[in-house]
């Protein structure tokens, strides 16, 4: 017995240091002993399960937040990734601003999927990430597979993970005895569980008196030493996924050789400002290749959705627009396909990066581009 505790302690540490995406048993089940668990090594960030992000539950009642479901009956059991808000102000979007905003038919889970997707993407930070997985022997099924049909039995247990953003690695935390289905489960069900996890809820960081909304470590100008960009919360809005999605001020900080920074560039009006056409404007996020970087933005026009791509070339200590572009999608249309353009140096000449702003953008996408 002493030997296969020892066996059982050494594969559970190989397996907490083998990479990311793995799971980790931290704690053990109410009863005090390990209950049988079979997905040590599932990696939930597959783009496997990743199938749609929806509130729709079950076509009658919705979500008081974003959820996925994933059902596979023979093998992998029945799961649901609860996006648990940090802040009262993003549990009140979801629960009643959203839907004034976005309108479609009830069983429109495409659509569903693109509106939910778009407003958390690069935004997990905002949220507490729970998975919520009844494995396969507790589930009860008629001749069919599906969500809408299968149950589970009485006394079955659930294990409940959380995404461990640093490293983005998924951690059983509990174990319970329930009889409810996965996406039930409403924002105090994780409150109650795990209000540790909630007691920090302002995550957004401070440096000289000032909020950070999203910081990059990169090597910019290719010389070895990383370099930073920060973005700073636009404290004039009022709520707090305005002041982190719109009229950022954004901060180049070249990294020298003492390992401290100094500001290189400032640029306080590249992200577009509220203009309040709809609620997946604002920032995205910021890619990064070789001595390039890509700001991605998104504004709206009447009914039509603008994905803006502002890519930079770093030249030394210059740094430059290299080109602009746009991707469009009509909310009125989904099926209706709108090329893309791109602008160059053709159209632009040299332009610093403190000087490309909000005003020059939006003039320069009113010229046809020169190929």
């Amino acid at each position: 017995m002493e030997l296969v505790l020892k066996i059982l302690i050494l594969s559970l540490f190989i397996n907490s240091c083998n990479g990311q995406n793995k799971t980790k048993i931290i704690e053990k089940s109410k009863e005090g002993s390990e209950k049988h668990i079979d997905d040590e090594n599932i990696n939930f960030s597959d783009k496997k399960y990743l199938i749609g992000y929806l509130l729709n539950i079950d076509g009658s009642s919705l979500s008081e937040h974003p959820i996925i479901n994933y059902l596979d009956c023979e093998n992998e059991g029945y799961f649901t990734m609860h996006f648990i808000p940090k802040s009262d102000t993003l549990k009140a979007f979801w629960k009643d601003k959203y839907k004034t905003i976005y309108t479609y038919e009830y069983d429109d889970l495409k659509t569903e999927n693109k509106y939910v997707s778009s407003i958390l993407k690069n935004n997990y930070n905002l949220y507490n990430i729970f998975l919520y997985k009844i494995n396969k022997e507790y589930i009860i099924k008629d001749s069919i597979c599906s969500l809408e049909s299968v149950n589970i039995k009485g006394n079955t247990i659930a294990n409940i993970y959380f995404l461990d953003q640093t490293n983005n690695s998924w951690n059983l935390i509990k174990q319970v005895r329930e009889n409810m289905l996965p996406p039930y489960h409403d924002n105090n069900y994780f409150l109650k569980l795990f209000p540790k996890l909630f007691s920090s809820a302002n995550v957004l960081k401070l440096s000289e008196n000032r909020n950070i909304a999203y910081f990059y470590d990169y090597d910019l100008d290719q010389d070895g030493i990383k370099d930073k960009i920060v973005l700073y919360t636009n404290e004039e809005e009022k709520g707090e996924f305005e002041r982190i999605h719109f009229g950022l001020r954004m901060e180049i900080k070249k990294g020298l050789p003492d390992n401290t920074f100094k500001t290189w560039y400032e640029n306080n009006n590249i992200i577009p400002k509220n203009n309040f056409n709809c609620a997946t404007e604002g920032f995205s996020t910021i890619v990064f290749k070789n001595n390039y970087f890509t700001v991605e933005n998104q504004v709206c026009s009447d009914y039509i959705e603008i994905s803006s791509y502002i890519t930079f070339k770093v030249i030394g200590n210059n740094i430059v627009l290299h080109k602009y572009g746009e991707t469009y999608f009509d909310k009125a249309n989904h099926d209706k396909k709108i090329p893309s353009k791109t602008w160059t140096q053709k159209d632009f000449n040299e332009v610093n990066f403190k000087d490309v702003t909000e005003d020059f953008l939006v003039k320069l996408s009113q010229v046809k581009p020169k190929k």
